[in-house]
Formats: C-alpha cells, structure tokens, sequence
C-alpha cells in the first residue's frame, strides 16, 4: 500500500511541476476569491451621477433586511410593503435611488419586495404593482404561490407519479416563510454556477497529460515494460486524478462559502431557500441547498475529470484532450433544447447544465428509474457516479493495451 501511495505522490508532483497546471490553479484561485468581491466594485449612477458605491448600498440593505429578520411574510408583512412602496412615486431601475420617498419608505422592504413581487407577478401580471393588491389577494399569498407552482407541474410531460411527487414536495414547504438576510448564499449560488465551469476546465488542463504526455515523451514504454506497469502505476494515476479533481473543488467550495459569508455575512442558512427562489418546490433550508448543489458540482467535475483520463489515456497529445472537454463544458451553454422533453433531461446531465444552480434546484422536472421518481438534484449525483464508475476501466484498458512504439 506504501508503494501505491509513493506512486500516488509522484503523480502529483508532476502535475504540481508543470507550468500550465500552476497558471491554471493560479487563475483558478483569484477567481475563486475574486468574484464575490467584483460585484462591489462600481457606482449607482443617476444623470451621470454617482450617488452611492454598491458596497455602501449592501451594507444598507444588508441593515434593513436584518431589521425585518425573523418576521414572518404574512399579510401584516405582505400589508407594510403595500403601503411603502404606495408612498413612491413610478420610476425603474436606478431612478429610485434619487426618490426620497423610496428611500425613506420602501427601500427597507426591497428584499421582501422581490418575494413578494415574484410571485404576484407571476399570478396577475403585475411587476412593479404591489400597490395594486387587493385584500383577497394580500391574504391569499401562499395560495396564489401554490396554485402558480400546480399551473406549472400541470404543463409537464412527464407521468402523473412524477407531478404527484412535485406536488408532494411543494406542500411539504413549511409556511409562512420566516425572512432573513441571506445575501451571501445568493451570491454562493450565482458564483459556483460559473467558477464550477472554469474549474472543470481547469481539471482538464492538469490532467490532460496525465497519460498523452507519456506517449509524448516515451514513458509509456518503461511504464508499460515496469514491473508494475499495468497495474500499480495505471491505477495511481486514476486515483490522483479523481482525487486531484475532488480536492481541488472541495477546496473551491469552502473558499468561495467563506469569502460570500465573510463579505456579505453568516445569516439565512437556515432561511427557506424560497427565499431566494419563491417558486423552488424543495423543502430545503438555505444551507441544504447550498450543501446539495454543491454536491452536484463535486460529482459533475469528477465526470468530466474521469472523461479527461480517457481521453488522455488514448490521444497521444494533451492538447487534443484539452479542446474536446472544453466543447463539452463551453458549447451546451450556448444552445437551448425544448423543454418537457426526453431530450432535454439527458440535456441537463452534461457537466455544465449539472453545475447550473437553475438546473439543479429551481427547475421542475423528474427522472423515472424502473418505476421510481428521481428529483435532479439527486439523480445527477448518481447518475456522475455511475458513468465514473463505467468509465474508469475504459481508461486503464485504454492505457495498459497501448501499444509501445
């Protein structure tokens, strides 16, 4: 067991001794730490104007929303944004920032406002118009939520089962919602939807030589002549790059969840992820979401990472592995297949689209295996898991029936 380890050891020595890997990481790393900082970077201009930095303005937000934190969105709550946003007059966009009306009155309901907003508009088309609600309407807020849920489940293709279950995980959302600031799982979300995709391409980088660059400089040939050629050192090289993979995101993970919690704050984990998504139908609290998503990432990267073994273990250049995986992470982002649809089920099983926060968590649909319902969130693991687990023996076939020049 010593010697695999010893073998493992080295193999990560010669990732960690190319140039490329180290940019790569680098790259990787400032990102990582980087992104949840860029979006406080810049002005709120009016007329040319700047009236206050976004990060003056989430620290004032920041402040209101913990002011209403802890209270339950029902009617009294659903009534105090009504009569705020009453008192101001129309504009859009930056424009309320230089109404004192809003500022004074509606702004410190803003977060609320987004809930409240998504799901009215929803019902009765009407964005911007809280001020229209009636009493019925006002009182009827989670009844109108449910009902848009159930017009949707109903537009489904998918078998009376696989909407019962919908159905069942939607009416299992405790309510009312309790409010609370929960920005920097916002932020989290929206952050490992992009840096999950640089950091697969990154994997790729690393370990696209990881059997091509034996072929390139003729190491293949003592490898395979070793005593422990076609086996030890074969499946060394599998388990450092899926364990390459592992760490590397597991790291990215925590990294990127301290630096949003560290900027913008510890509270709403344990906030309704409703919250952040009023029509998510998931039972789940902030931090389960963030914990399950997560998890989607982590197995989505070992996929591509296990696809990159083998092609690495039968293309004789690194470069060739390096631009097919890119195809797969950078081309499905750029296309749109219809919905409700088998096609697009298997869609959404590509890397990218399981390291998309929309298709993971928000998105309503289902898988059916020999009779069970399967929700995304947890059929993706599985399902990286399972092709892992077919692709790993290609991968050393593929290398241990190379044959030497």
């Amino acid at each position: 067991m010593r010697s695999f380890f010893d073998l493992v050891g080295f193999e990560y020595k010669k990732i960690f001794k190319r140039k490329g890997s180290i940019i790569t990481l680098v790259i990787i790393a400032v990102l990582t730490v980087v992104c949840p900082v860029l979006i406080l970077i810049g002005n709120v201009y009016i007329d040319g104007e700047p009236v206050e930095t976004y990060y003056q303005a989430m620290i004032k937000d920041r402040e209101y929303a913990r002011v209403l934190s802890g209270r339950y969105i029902d009617e009294t709550l659903v009534r105090e944004v009504k009569e705020a946003y009453s008192k101001v007059p129309s504009a859009e966009g930056n424009e309320l920032y230089s109404i004192p009306e809003y500022q004074e009155h509606a702004r410190p309901y803003s977060g609320v406002y987004y809930i409240l907003n998504t799901v009215y508009t929803a019902y009765g088309n009407r964005a911007r118009q809280i001020i229209t609600l009636t009493e019925d309407e006002m009182q009827s807020f989670y009844q109108i939520r449910h009902g848009e849920v159930l017009n949707w489940i109903d537009t489904l293709h998918i078998s009376s089962k696989s909407k019962d279950k919908l159905i069942q995980l939607d009416s299992e959302i405790e309510i009312p919602f309790v409010y609370s600031y929960s920005d920097a799982y916002w932020r989290f979300f929206a952050i490992m939807s992009s840096t999950g995709i640089f950091g697969a391409f990154a994997v790729a980088v690393c370990l696209a030589p990881m059997f091509a660059g034996e072929y390139g400089t003729g190491a293949d040939q003592l490898i395979l002549s070793s005593k422990f050629g076609k086996n030890k050192i074969i499946t060394a090289k599998l388990f450092t790059g899926v364990s390459f993979c592992a760490v590397l995101y597991l790291i990215m993970i925590a990294l990127t969840y301290l630096v949003c919690c560290g900027i913008y704050g510890f509270d709403g984990g344990n906030a309704p992820v409703q919250l952040w998504a009023p029509f998510c139908i998931y039972p789940f609290t902030m931090w389960q979401a963030a914990a399950v998503y997560s998890i989607c990432i982590l197995f989505a990267a070992i996929l591509v990472c296990t696809l990159t073994l083998l092609l690495s273990s039968i293309f004789k250049s690194p470069f060739g592995v390096i631009i097919i995986i890119s195809l797969l992470i950078f081309v499905p982002m750029m296309f749109r297949v219809p919905s409700n649809t088998v096609l697009m089920n298997l869609y959404r099983l590509l890397p990218s689209n399981m390291m998309s926060d929309w298709a993971v968590l928000i998105e309503y649909t289902t898988y059916e295996v020999f009779g069970i319902t399967i929700m995304p969130c947890v059929f993706m693991p599985l399902f990286a898991v399972l092709t892992t687990g077919i692709i790993l023996p290609f991968a050393y076939r593929a290398f241990k029936n190379h044959q030497i020049g």
